[in-house]
């Protein structure tokens, strides 16, 4: 899905109030129509939306909407916000798209292993595998021992 064009306050609040709701990951691209640097990287932001689906990206023109842009502490283009559950867990200042991504993947999981690793998976389980271990290191040291011993004669 490609990112929401911002065009009021009330629908930004919208956005940050339903990522509190229901822990939604939220990605905010402040950006201006004169910035070089936003323009630059607008295409590869286009592309995280598609990249990462279950995260929802945003865009706000800091000309047009200042309220917003002040009540975030905006003071550079491009900036980008990452929210869930309310909170702001990073910012990146600049055009540094790739520690974008990193946060949008950090943060895109939840923080759960749901969904990290394909498959079932199986249950490990360390008894035996300890267990042998444990003797052969006995032995490890009994033949170290006696090798010692037959050596001092």
């Amino acid at each position: 899905m490609p990112p929401i064009h911002i065009t009021s306050h009330a629908e930004f609040t919208k956005h940050i109030s339903a990522s509190t709701l229901a822990s939604f990951t939220t990605v905010i691209d402040f950006y201006a129509t004169w910035c070089g640097p936003c323009k630059a990287i607008a295409p590869r932001y286009e592309s995280l939306a598609t990249k990462y689906p279950s995260v929802t990206f945003l865009k706000v023109d800091v000309d047009e909407h200042q309220d917003i842009t002040r009540e975030c502490s905006v003071s550079a283009m491009p900036t980008f916000h990452l929210y869930r559950s309310g909170n702001r867990l990073g910012e990146v200042v600049g055009a540094d798209i790739n520690r974008v991504e990193h946060l949008v993947h950090e943060y895109s999981s939840g923080g759960s292993s749901e969904g990290v690793f394909p498959g079932k998976g199986r249950k490990l389980t360390g008894e035996v595998v300890q267990e042998e271990t444990s003797r052969r290191w006995v032995w490890v040291i009994v033949l170290m021992v006696l090798g010692w011993v037959l050596w001092r004669r």
